[in-house]
C-alpha cells in the first residue's frame, strides 16, 4: 500500500508540476500560443497547480496515516473544491477568450459601418 502511495506521488508530481509550472510561466507548443492568450495559458498553469495538490491530498493524507474518519473528512472537505477551482480557473479562462475574440458586446447605432447600411454618396 505504500508502495502505491509512493508511485502515485511520483507520477503526479512528474506529470502535472512541470507542466503546471511551464503554463504558469508562460511556455507552451505553438499550436496553444496562436490558439490562446497568454494570460488563459497562465491561468491554465494555476489550474495545473491546484489540481496537482488536490490530488495529492487524499495521497499524503493515507502516507501520515490519520485515521480513517479523519481522512475521510479531510478529503471530502479539500478534494472536491480543489477540482472544482480548477475547473471553474478553466471555464473562466476559456470564456474570457471566447469573449475577447467576439470583439464589444454593444454595437454604436451611428456606426454605419456596424449597422450594414451604406451611405449614398
Amino acid at each position: 500500500m505504500v508502495v502505491f502511495l509512493w508511485i502515485s506521488i511520483g507520477l503526479f508530481t512528474l506529470v502535472l508540476l512541470p507542466f503546471g509550472i511551464a503554463m504558469l510561466r508562460g511556455w507552451s507548443p505553438m499550436r496553444v500560443r496562436a490558439r490562446c492568450s497568454p494570460a488563459r495559458i497562465r491561468v491554465n498553469g494555476v489550474a495545473a497547480l491546484v489540481l496537482w495538490v488536490g490530488g495529492l491530498v487524499p495521497l499524503v493524507a493515507g502516507l501520515a496515516g490519520l485515521p480513517r474518519e479523519a481522512a475521510s473528512t479531510l478529503l471530502a472537505a479539500i478534494t472536491p473544491p480543489l477540482v472544482f477551482l480548477s475547473l471553474g480557473l478553466q471555464l473562466g479562462a476559456a470564456l474570457s477568450d471566447w469573449f475577447a475574440r467576439r470583439g464589444p458586446l454593444v454595437q454604436d447605432p451611428r456606426d454605419p459601418r456596424e449597422s450594414g447600411c451604406s451611405r449614398a454618396g
